[in-house]
């Protein structure tokens, strides 16, 4: 999963991979006109607004999900007056396995939406073509 994340930083932050998609796209607006059906090129939208869907999350979730460690470390919740070693050790491990649950939570229902979000764009806009 980490992998994929970075693959897709690379590729967001790339500024090629917008001009892939337009090729894409006019592909299949070329393909569309040949073949006299514009559902291919309807369908191909779908690729745009998956690319659309990553840009717009690039920073609360990819970013997030590939600094979750140091996010995690930096959660100690300690600011307030001087206390114990053995208690400032106490409060900053709590505090840090809480902002660990709580991130991971967050990702996963990120995580589940985008998968809902492309799945779904990608069966409403190729559905069409499977031949059943």
């Amino acid at each position: 999963m980490y992998t994929t994340a970075k693959l897709l930083s690379t590729m967001l932050k790339s500024k090629a991979s917008i001009y892939v998609i337009a090729v894409f796209i006019l592909g299949s607006l070329v393909a569309s006109k040949v073949s006299g059906d514009m559902n291919l090129f309807a369908a191909s939208g779908a690729i745009l607004t998956i690319f659309g869907l990553f840009q717009m999350i690039y920073f609360t979730t990819i970013e997030r999900f590939l600094n979750q460690n140091n996010i995690i470390q930096n959660s100690t919740g300690v600011t307030g007056p001087p206390i114990s070693p053995e208690k400032y050790e106490i409060i900053v491990a709590e505090n840090r396995k809480n902002a660990k649950e709580k991130i991971e939570r967050e990702l996963k229902s990120e995580i589940k939406g985008i998968i809902c979000t492309i799945l779904g764009t990608l069966i409403w806009a190729y559905g069409i073509y499977l031949p059943i």
